[in-house]
């Protein structure tokens, strides 16, 4: 039987972001297997051993997140501007842990604002050249597509959160360093917030004959959404309040990481036979439920 390479690639690209965060995970632990105690966040974990598997496996994700194609141009463009944020997130450090958890934290020298500042230099430079080609390449074959409304809605939010970074980037270099860490991981998880919403729109309106168990995997992703937001707002809560200090964030952290692998193993065993979700979505929904699948 001819193997489907499309469908194959979706699979390695869905199944890909679970690898990534067991990846992480293992690092975490076999890192405190060998410290004293348990450092008070994740991002914390980039000053200790764990910081190359930190960075790499951040990066990785950012890379399928952005090569990943959504089943609607809005969910497609809020997985890109996660995966940019992804970069952001691994190469500015969160403010140095209070805890030193024995001899595997890395020395206070080991990393400088100017190295950062020149880490995200770097990753604008790869954007725009990226984005440069596939606007040449799209344009070369006419293969572009006419946005959604709301896709047009979400590709500005998109250019406006980039472009206030990138001024922040220019005109104030230290505040980005200090800060931009906490505001994209933070905008990065309303990304991802907004489309398990989206997913948990379309599985309620798919087709029973083509995807079995549509009202379980639409309720599913209807609690992890909303787990999803209570968690992030814990998660900005404990922070501010705690100051950025307390195992309470590591445990915020840990969940909100553990709903978002969930909602993406949900969805990689929901559509392991198709590539996207337009070929399960059932073709006679009502006409405003049309009308609001076209918008999305």
């Amino acid at each position: 039987m001819d193997r489907d390479t499309a469908l194959d690639t979706y699979r390695y690209l869905r199944g890909g972001i679970p690898v990534m965060l067991v990846l992480l995970a293992a690092a975490l632990i076999i890192e405190r297997a060998g410290a004293t105690c348990w450092q008070t966040s994740i991002s914390a974990y980039y000053f200790t051993s764990a910081h190359g598997v930190f960075i790499g496996a951040i990066c990785a994700i950012g890379t399928l997140l952005i090569v990943y194609k959504g089943s609607r141009d809005t969910e497609d463009i809020l997985l890109n501007l996660a995966g940019i944020l992804a970069f952001v997130v691994a190469f500015v450090p969160t403010s140095r842990p209070v805890l030193l958890c024995g001899e595997s934290a890395l020395p206070v020298g080991a990393l400088t604002d100017d190295a950062v500042i020149d880490n995200v230099w770097a990753l604008v430079i790869a954007l725009v050249l990226a984005r440069i080609a596939s606007w040449w390449m799209y344009r070369r074959t006419r293969t572009g597509r006419t946005r959604s409304p709301l896709g047009e809605v979400a590709t500005w939010i998109q250019r406006a959160v980039l472009a206030v970074g990138l001024l922040t980037l220019i005109l104030a270099p230290q505040w980005f360093v200090a800060n931009a860490h906490g505001i994209a991981a933070v905008t990065m998880f309303v990304s991802f917030i907004v489309t398990v919403l989206i997913n948990a729109f379309l599985a309620g309106r798919q087709d029973e004959d083509k995807c079995p168990n549509t009202r379980t995997y639409h309720r599913i992703y209807q609690v992890i959404s909303l787990a999803m937001a209570l968690t992030l707002v814990a998660a900005v809560t404990v922070h501010l309040a705690l100051d950025g200090f307390n195992h309470a964030v590591l445990v915020v952290e840990v969940a909100l990481i553990a709903e978002f692998g969930a909602y993406w193993l949900v969805q990689t065993v929901e559509l392991w036979n198709t590539s996207i979700r337009d070929d399960v979505v059932d073709v006679d929904c009502q006409p405003a439920e049309k009308r609001l699948l076209r918008a999305l």
